[in-house]
């Protein structure tokens, strides 16, 4: 209808009315004119029934034309809760696949690694050599992602390090201050990530990223804790866990590459059977401990860590 055909329609509501009203008054007014009586009533409250009976009238005749002549009248005088049900039942099924569509259809999410490898950047190399490095590994990340997304519904990466445009974006980010910055503290670390949200039949196209190469964790350090009762029945492999999310969080904190920031415990079953038995049949309150197992950088991949039991010394009695 439009919004000048809906004021239109108000128009014409509020004419009717105006008529209906105009109408009933009238023959209101002639029957009290005549004092004609209704019921042995008094012609004043004859005439007051009479217009208001009119109108009504008027109103039904009125009412039952336009439900005789418009299938939408009678749907909305008559359907109106199912088609409210309905197109509440449309708006469900319409965000379902709109939420299929830009979810269940994104093949590669935007910050996800497209290759599990890294390349390695070094102070000391000179610019060719980082160039020539910086060229093999964009060549291998197209190979790579090309192999394990185009068979999902992505398009291929069209060329390689030798096209000229390729070859200046891979120089732009040699020079790209971030990855200038992190070489003047020391090595950089180099992962290729898909740059936004990708969906069927999208072209595959990525970023590449520095890290700074740094000492994330030293060896043997503290990573994170948990307090457990002893002489509790607890499972200590749900506090392992609280404790490994605890350092997987931390070493992001640090700096880590959220792909390599995985913990990777160093723990056999001799050990858990052995801090299970030293809860179950301690007293007091342990900690369960996650401590670095080595030097740890970004290009370890992962986090290795030992867990441990400990129980806190006593305070002493003076």
């Amino acid at each position: 209808m439009g919004y000048f055909g809906g004021w239109l329609l108000i128009f014409g509501i509020t004419s009717l009315a105006g008529g209906i009203a105009y109408i009933g008054d009238r023959v209101g007014h002639q029957v009290g004119r005549h004092r004609l009586t209704l019921f042995g009533l008094r012609p004043k409250y004859t005439s007051t029934i009479v217009a208001v009976g009119t109108g009504m009238i008027i109103a039904f005749a009125v009412t039952s034309i336009a439900l005789s002549a418009s299938k939408y009248a009678r749907a909305a005088f008559f359907h109106l809760d199912e088609i409210n049900d309905r197109v509440n039942q449309l708006q469900h099924q319409a965000d379902a696949l709109d939420k299929s569509l830009h979810e269940t259809n994104v093949i590669v999410n935007r910050g996800n690694l497209l290759f599990d490898s890294f390349l390695m950047l070094k102070p000391s190399d000179t610019p060719e050599q980082r160039f020539e490095a910086i060229s093999l590994f964009f060549d291998a990340v197209v190979r790579e992602a090309n192999r394990k997304y185009v068979p999902r519904g992505l398009k291929a990466f069209k060329g390689g390090s030798a096209d000229p445009d390729n070859q200046r974006r891979l120089r732009n980010w040699l020079v790209d201050e971030r990855t200038q910055g992190f070489l003047l503290q020391g090595p950089v670390l180099i992962v290729a990530l898909s740059d936004e949200n990708l969906f069927l039949n999208d072209p595959i196209h990525f970023t590449l990223v520095p890290y700074a190469d740094k000492l994330i964790f030293t060896q043997n350090q503290r990573l994170a804790g948990m307090d457990v009762q002893g002489g509790t029945q607890i499972n200590p492999r749900a506090v392992f866990s609280l404790v490994l999310g605890m350092v997987s969080d931390e070493a992001i904190r640090q700096g880590m590459p959220q792909w390599y920031a995985q913990p990777d415990p160093i723990l056999s079953e001799a050990q858990v059977s052995q801090i299970t038995k030293e809860i179950r049949e301690g007293r007091g309150r342990f900690q369960i401990v996650a401590r670095a197992a080595q030097n740890i950088y970004p290009h370890v991949g992962g986090v290795p860590v030992h867990i441990v039991l400990v129980q806190p010394l006593r305070p002493v009695k003076k």
